[in-house]
């Protein structure tokens, strides 16, 4: 095989692992944030039962809440101490999430602390019970199209375990060292990562589309 085929197939290779690698990761960090958001709901309004006020509350989340959102609310933290207006702060909490649910929550703390609010808790525990029902739901879903994955995955590995099997034939090792077996490689190793993307694309859950984009200090 020409070394200049196998430069391509061994960055295109390394392009698709690469390109895996980091949608795994991203998946796997989205995945720990969205679970993480029903106990956060929680400490919060057991946080204001208890009489602390919204700043304090979110405040704490640096060190009692989890792990995976801890960072966020850490920074939130030191914006209030470094005396940071609570809007201006709360507005850039919201952004660095940036996800629906997030901007749900900040609009009813912003709202509760600017006029006030009785059913603030109330408010937080149905954000709670809707954000559960919600990742229920995905995770049952999620489970039932897992096949569109592993067909993925399947489509993707059965066309080279057949290559190497007909590459233990000599008339078929002859015939991809010639230079249409080799070009017919490279053209086949671009359509499994095509289509191994366009698939996994298929089996993602569409993601909500945020409705609360304004900014909050800009009121």
């Amino acid at each position: 095989m020409q070394p200049i085929t196998l430069l391509i197939l061994f960055t295109l290779s390394l392009l698709a692992l690469y390109l895996a690698t980091i949608s795994y990761k991203a998946n796997k960090i989205a995945v720990k944030r969205a679970e993480a958001w029903p106990e956060v709901l929680d400490l919060l309004i057991s946080s204001l039962q208890s009489g602390a006020s919204i700043s304090e509350s979110l405040a704490n989340l640096a060190t009692v809440g989890p792990q995976s959102i801890r960072n966020e609310f850490d920074r939130f933290s030191k914006r209030l101490i470094a005396g940071e207006k609570f809007e201006v702060a709360l507005n850039d909490i919201k952004e660095e999430f940036a996800d629906p649910i997030t901007d749900q929550l900040f609009e009813t703390l912003y709202f509760a602390t600017k006029f006030g609010s009785k059913n603030t808790i109330k408010i937080l525990r149905e954000i709670s019970e809707y954000v559960s029902a919600d990742l229920a739901l995905r995770a049952e879903i999620n489970t039932r199209f897992g096949w569109i994955k592993n067909s993925a995955n399947l489509a993707a590995l059965a066309p080279w375990l057949l290559f190497a099997i007909l590459r233990t034939q000599e008339n078929a090792r002859v015939a991809y060292l010639q230079p249409t077996g080799q070009l017919l490689m490279v053209f086949g190793v671009v359509a499994t990562l095509l289509a191994y993307l366009w698939m996994s694309k298929i089996a993602k859950l569409p993601k909500a589309k945020r409705l609360f984009t304004m900014q909050i200090s800009a009121r």
